[in-house]
């Protein structure tokens, strides 16, 4: 081998020498280090992370539209909500424990009811007048229909001769004896707000049988106690046959007297017969 080649040679093997020398140095510093902070690392590593405690707000107390205030009120005060009820309608009156809740609005803290009376619809909107059904016309229709019309817009539903001197009696029968009945009148006029479910009451004759004019009239006339016989004539009214007799041949002075100034009337005086002649 040449000396050139010996040269290359040694420098190569220094090269190597030299880079094992850094790698086996720094193996060496990092076990060092890791003997170094044992006991930090072991501190560190022990540290407990930090706990965030997250304070849940209360839970909601779900709709409670369709609900009384009263349910409604308590079930939001359990969820540690505050309570506000109002008036949902147009009338601004203080909302009492039956009445509907038809509308609600909820924050973090606190829940406002709008309520209607119990039995009352809801207002298409907060504030708005109660949209109560109007009465319908229910006269010229059997009874049954009547009721079966009316449904749960009123109260009771009930029935009564229109005539004074028939009978008749019933309250929501759809199938009844009067069920056939003809209604003649009506207690609540066609268009009325039926406000608050009214009791209503129908006047009414059999099917075959015509209505009366108006109520309060009797089929039979001769039923009424007020009845006057047409041809009945009150003996106290005009002249009666003893008072005008021509047998009475007696004079009586009352009855004709001679006037203020003196003299008699036609037909002379105290004739018993008036001018003209008796009857």
């Amino acid at each position: 081998m040449n000396q050139g080649g010996i040269t290359a040679l040694a420098i190569n093997k220094g090269e190597k020498g030299f880079f094992s020398g850094i790698a086996v140095l720094t193996v060496v510093l990092l076990l060092l280090l890791l003997r170094s902070c044992d006991d930090d690392c072991e501190e560190v590593a022990s540290t407990p992370k930090a706990t965030v405690t997250v304070t849940a707000t209360p839970s909601p107390a779900g709709s409670q539209v369709g609900k009384s205030v009263d349910s409604a009120s308590e079930r939001a005060r359990q969820t540690g909500l505050s309570v506000v009820v109002h008036d949902a309608s147009d009338r601004y009156e203080t909302p009492g424990g039956d009445w509907t809740v038809c509308f609600e609005e909820a924050t973090l803290s606190k829940v406002d009811f709008a309520a209607v009376p119990d039995g009352a619809p809801c207002p298409k909107k907060d504030g708005q007048r109660i949209p109560w059904p109007k009465m319908p016309n229910v006269k010229g229709t059997t009874y049954a229909k009547a009721v079966e019309k009316l449904g749960d817009a009123v109260g009771d539903v009930a029935i009564e001769a229109a005539y004074e001197d028939e009978a008749a009696y019933d309250t929501n029968n759809e199938a009844g004896d009067y069920a056939n009945w003809k209604v003649c009148f009506q207690s609540v006029k066609a268009g009325t707000a039926l406000e608050h479910e009214p009791d209503v009451t129908l006047h009414a004759v059999e099917d075959a049988e015509a209505c009366p004019s108006s109520t309060g009239l009797y089929k039979d006339p001769t039923n009424d106690p007020e009845y006057v016989d047409p041809d009945y004539v009150d003996p106290g009214d005009g002249w009666s046959e003893d008072e005008g007799s021509s047998g009475d041949s007696g004079s009586n002075e009352e009855d004709y007297y001679p006037g203020e100034k003196g003299g008699c009337p036609p037909g002379g005086c105290y004739n018993p017969c008036p001018p003209g002649g008796c009857r």
